[in-house]
């Protein structure tokens, strides 16, 4: 891929929202809001897919396959986010692919209706 993974989140949530964002459809939303809190929506999806592929990444290395946080996990994570989340930015900005993104969104979305 040669756009980084921020972009193409970007991206996705400008074509998911541009017909949200149409004035013929909705009275308050308009063009101009995918300037700014689309563009938030879009960096905030790409963080949490970093941060969540990081975290699982470790906690893999840590006990093999758990879900749980500990103490000790917490401590031993600590010292060693750096690394995980260099590792899954570089992962996701070659490999996500757009499918992945838009189920990130699609439960975003979610969340925002509960």
């Amino acid at each position: 891929m040669s756009k980084s993974l921020n972009a193409r989140c970007i991206r996705r949530w400008e074509l998911q929202m541009r017909d949200v964002c149409d004035s013929k459809i909705n009275p308050w939303w308009r063009k101009r809001d995918l300037r700014g809190y689309i563009r938030e929506c879009g960096l905030i999806t790409a963080y949490c897919m970093v941060e969540r592929m990081a975290e699982d990444n470790a906690k893999v290395d840590f006990q093999g396959d758990t879900f749980s946080w500990s103490p000790e996990f917490s401590a031993w994570y600590d010292e060693r986010r750096d690394h995980y989340l260099k590792e899954a930015r570089d992962y996701l900005n070659e490999e996500a692919t757009t499918d992945e993104i838009d189920e990130e969104i699609q439960n975003e979305l979610e969340a925002w209706n509960d």
